[in-house]
């Protein structure tokens, strides 16, 4: 039996793949990078208030902030972005 005025199938498109890859790199670059500026934080602040008996001294290296809190800042923006496209 044929059913002339009947649609026809649309064939459905594959479902999208899940994570880009670089998403992923961009995460981890940036969880690596707050892992580092956290500890880092919390070992001078360690030996700053555990020292009493040594003058602690600490150098802070500007390109070192710039890279980890670029990195952190990336990751932050990219899960906002990708939050953000889910709405």
């Amino acid at each position: 039996m044929s059913r002339e005025g009947a649609s026809e199938k649309k064939t459905k498109s594959p479902p999208a793949a899940g994570t880009p890859i670089w998403v992923w790199v961009i995460y981890g670059l940036g969880l690596l990078a707050g892992a580092i500026f956290a500890f880092s934080i919390l070992f001078t602040l360690g030996a700053l208030l555990l020292s009493d008996d040594v003058p602690v001294t600490y150098d802070v290296s500007t390109p070192a902030i710039v890279l980890w809190g670029g990195l952190i800042v990336a990751a932050v923006v990219t899960w906002v972005m990708r939050r953000r496209q889910g709405r």
